[in-house]
């Protein structure tokens, strides 16, 4: 998977950075993503283009409070509305956020 950072350069993330994303994802999402699948993303718009087609469950209890964080240091009440399944919004908050 390659990742933005702070600079316009492209990084690749190394293989410990991928088993921590895909536990991460898992622990907040509540999906599986393969490692194989990862290292295909090409940018982390590709990556909330997936988990958007295949959460169907409602934010966890973890993902919830990371929400109301983000909200509130982004200035951005629209992420904590919680009422039904992922919003794309909120995935791409979250993506951004485990990428930096």
């Amino acid at each position: 998977m390659r990742t933005k950072g702070n600079s316009h350069d492209s990084q690749t993330i190394d293989s410990l950075d991928l088993v921590e994303t895909v536990m991460v994802f898992k622990e907040v999402f509540g999906t599986e993503v393969q490692n194989d699948d990862l290292e295909h993303f090409g940018s982390p718009s590709e990556i909330v283009d997936r988990l958007e087609s295949t959460l169907v469950q409602r934010p966890n209890k973890a993902a919830k409070a990371w929400l109301k964080g983000l909200a509130k240091e982004q200035q951005r009440p629209e992420l904590e509305g919680q009422d039904g399944t992922w919003r794309r919004e909120q995935i791409a908050a979250m993506v951004r956020e485990m990428l930096r």
